[in-house]
């Protein structure tokens, strides 16, 4: 997941996009903008024959650039400001503002929708789309074209992707408790509160389901379902046939060091977090498995790629990028090119590493830089220079 820069708190979230839509073909071109397409609004993007790819930078300030992918080009489009934290759901980016002025919302406009044995690609024009208010520290954690927005410990707002044209005023504000990420999910919330995770509909009133979760620090939504990390291990929510939610504990294995952070490619069954300083963890949601993948250097980063291998990316401590097995053996590694980062703390701890379908992006914040990666070999194939990486996000 990403880290934090130290003026900017920087939350993630796991990135899956679950959304079903009618039945239909992919585009070979793209399409006129409309207002629907498919039966949902796309707010005023055109469909797109594969995804729109960019990298989402902000510097220490907030400021935002976008980098597209296949040309390469920047766009500037969000200026520095009074901002205290930047967070991201995979399409758009929440600027946190200073002094509880509330939650700047930015569409980058790129988003793909998983449908089947295919996917819908939109891309836009990036725009701002207004202040959602709020007070406290603000946490975005994402699910199903949905991301809550949550405000200190007690009351959240659910944006809807779907509903982005009617404005923020539309998105109404939950009052609930929690003591962690809460994870749009299944048309309802996932909701961590007093060493448990229950669901509730979106009025916040509880559910059935429900699990014993110490600690709730990370949560993602794969392709199998919602994962939580917790203190014991995870807590995984399905949706049954019929659209029932259900629940089930996946405990680490006895005196196992914790992940307290969990991360995969998007809409992937797998995922991976640091195991202290031994290794890492590698979750096979499908399966229901941790497998430990031993490290004979510490990691300070770990995503799991969710292909057929089962592999993970890692940074480990003396800035190396590895390419590690399912059995945690090095497949491929890069040379220490994040030694001068990994070497001071303030730094350290702004390193954020992000895993696409053929490339990882790594953000080198003593070079400035983004270095993109292919997870094949270890190659670096590009490094975007000039910048100042305190948030990086992949969105398309």
């Amino acid at each position: 997941m990403t880290r934090s820069a130290p003026r900017l708190a920087v939350a993630s979230a796991g990135l899956a996009l679950l959304l079903t839509l009618a039945s239909c073909a992919v585009a070979p071109t793209p399409r006129p903008a409309t207002t629907e397409v498919h039966g949902f609004d796309a707010a005023g993007a055109a469909e797109v024959a594969s995804p729109a790819l960019a990298l989402v930078i902000a510097d220490e300030e907030g400021a935002l650039t976008l980098i597209d992918l296949d040309t390469e080009e920047r766009e500037e489009f969000a200026s520095p400001g009074d901002v205290t934290a930047v967070s991201g759901d995979g399409r758009l980016i929440y600027r946190a503002l200073a002094d509880d002025a509330g939650v700047e919302v930015t569409d980058t406009a790129r988003w793909t929708v998983p449908h089947g044995d295919h996917t819908h690609s939109f891309r836009g024009d990036a725009r701002s789309r207004g202040t959602l208010g709020g007070t406290g520290d603000v946490r975005v954690t994402a699910g199903e074209q949905r991301a809550s927005v949550a405000f200190g410990g007690s009351s959240l707002v659910v944006l809807d992707h779907e509903e982005l044209g009617a404005g923020l005023e539309s998105a109404d504000p939950v009052a609930v408790m929690h003591t962690g990420p809460v994870v749009p999910f299944a048309g309802g919330l996932l909701v961590p509160a007093d060493g448990a995770v229950a669901a509730t509909d979106l009025s916040g009133a509880a559910l059935d389901a429900s699990a014993p979760c110490r600690d709730a620090s990370d949560a993602d939504v794969t392709r199998v379902g919602a994962v939580f990390a917790c203190a014991d291990g995870a807590v995984l929510f399905t949706r049954e046939v019929g659209g029932t939610v259900a629940a089930e504990v996946i405990p680490f294995p006895a005196d196992a060091p914790p992940a307290t952070d969990l991360a995969g490619r998007t809409d992937r069954p797998d995922l991976a977090g640091v195991a202290g300083s031994a290794g890492a963890w590698l979750l096979d949601v499908r399966q229901r498995r941790w497998t430990f993948l031993p490290s004979d250097v510490p990691l300070l980063r770990a995503v799991a790629v969710g292909d057929d291998d089962s592999r993970t990316v890692a940074v480990d401590a003396e800035g190396r990028v590895r390419i590690l097995a399912a059995d945690g053996s090095v497949l491929a590694r890069t040379e220490p090119l994040l030694a001068d980062a990994v070497s001071d703390p303030a730094l350290r701890e702004r390193v954020q590493l992000v895993v696409g379908g053929r490339h990882a992006y790594l953000a080198d914040p003593a070079l400035g830089a983004v270095h993109k990666i292919d997870h094949t070999d270890a190659r670096i194939t590009r490094s975007f220079d000039d910048l100042d990486p305190s948030f990086l996000q992949l969105v398309g």
